[in-house]
């Protein structure tokens, strides 16, 4: 189980990596790569999660295949580490 969510993780941060490349929304397939995980999730699982992070994942989820549908392409990575050097300099 713990795999899986450190695979799950790592499928969203998938976004990021690329530095100087636009991530094509359009033929990621990040969700459904997820969906194959949930099943080992759920089973063994020792409660549920909070509330709030069933709706972080519809949020999450929402924006993915909003973004596939109008088929965006943007470098995410730069914006990460605009967000993160501003996190470490707190």
């Amino acid at each position: 189980m713990e795999a899986a969510h450190v695979d799950a993780v790592m499928l969203l941060a998938e976004v990021f990596q690329k530095s100087s490349e636009p991530f094509d929304f359009a033929s990621q397939d990040t969700t459904r790569r997820i969906q194959l995980l949930v099943p080992t999730m759920i089973k063994h699982r020792l409660c549920p999660p909070p509330e709030e992070i069933y709706s972080l994942h519809r949020k999450l989820s929402g924006v993915f295949l909003l973004l596939a549908k109008l088929g965006v392409k943007i470098e995410c990575k730069s914006m990460f580490d605009k967000v993160y050097e501003t996190y470490q300099n707190r």
